[in-house]
């Protein structure tokens, strides 16, 4: 997907708007990533499952699980980690709050084309904090266009 420079910017503005809440809610980036992850999936994860997911070294993940576990967001067991019921409940906070932040930010912009879209989608309920995440996750096709060598 080519990603147009004006909308890329508006997509930076807006993950810095839910770095904010999350950062309010006592959570890092990594952690809240982390933590999104552990209550979409009742059974929890391994160490090693979540470190591939997320490109990062076991030993990472395992701090940000036993920060988590301190907080009683999730529960280490052996070699994996669950989250638990307060950990489900604060994600599902967060991202509502989240979600309540990007409209009033996006609210408050110049209306060009792209905010118009975005504030048509959020209130339709079709961008929320979930496709903010998987679309600044997802890669972007051009980028071997900019001066990357063709595997």
């Amino acid at each position: 997907m080519r990603r147009d420079e004006d909308d890329l910017q508006l997509l930076a503005e807006v993950a810095g708007v839910l770095d904010q809440v999350v950062m309010d809610a006592g959570l890092s980036s990594g952690s809240y990533l982390l933590l999104r992850a552990l209550a979409a999936d009742e059974d929890g994860a391994s160490i090693t499952d979540l470190a591939g997911r997320f490109g990062a070294e076991p030993d990472e993940v395992v701090t940000a699980a036993k920060a988590l576990s301190a907080a009683g967001l999730a529960d280490v067991e052996g070699t994996g980690v669950v989250a638990t019921a307060v950990g489900r409940q604060a994600i599902e906070e967060i991202d509502a709050r989240g979600n309540e932040a990007i409209r009033a930010y996006v609210l408050d912009r110049p209306h060009s084309a792209t905010v118009y879209g975005l504030v048509a989608s959020m209130q339709a309920g079709r961008f929320t904090v979930e496709d903010l995440i998987e679309f600044l996750l997802e890669p972007d096709d051009d980028a071997d266009d900019l001066g990357g060598d063709a595997a």
